[in-house]
């Protein structure tokens, strides 16, 4: 007994047929709202690095942000209210987001003068990535209505 195995071009064809038609059926609508979200997950996953690498402790960043005004004496007295490492470090990135794009890249500048050039390198190229370079990126949760 001997068996054949023969590939059914229809098949590959119908399937091809369906995919294009429905690349061709989509709207405008839903290219802007497949890279509103992919945009949203970028701009997510940049508030999350930044909560979870900036280093607050050692470096007095927080200090050095006061110092620039990019923060204020009440801003900075929140922040070192807090107890826990992670919620010093979540409050910042709370403030930062409504911070202007200016304060935003003074912020990436004083995170790499203590040190912290690999924190910002990483964000320069997620923000590049989407074509986002000039802005405030955490400022897109108040645009979106997300809450923290």
């Amino acid at each position: 007994m001997c068996f054949h195995v023969v590939a059914r071009e229809t098949d590959v064809t119908v399937i091809e047929t369906v995919q294009v038609a429905a690349a061709a059926s989509q709207t405008d609508e839903d290219v802007t709202a497949r890279e509103r979200l992919y945009h949203d997950s970028v701009m997510e996953m940049i508030y999350q690095f930044l909560s979870h690498t900036t280093d607050i402790k050692s470096s007095k960043l927080i200090d050095k942000l006061v110092t620039k005004d990019i923060l204020s004496p009440d801003e900075r007295k929140m922040i070192k209210e807090q107890k826990k490492t992670d919620a010093k470090a979540n409050s910042l990135m709370m403030m930062m987001r409504e911070k202007s794009a200016a304060e935003f890249d003074s912020f990436l500048t004083t995170l790499s003068e203590t040190g912290q050039q690999s924190v910002v390198d990483v964000v320069q190229q997620a923000l590049y990535a989407v074509r986002q370079t000039g802005q405030n990126p955490l400022q897109f949760r108040f645009t979106y209505g997300k809450t923290v």
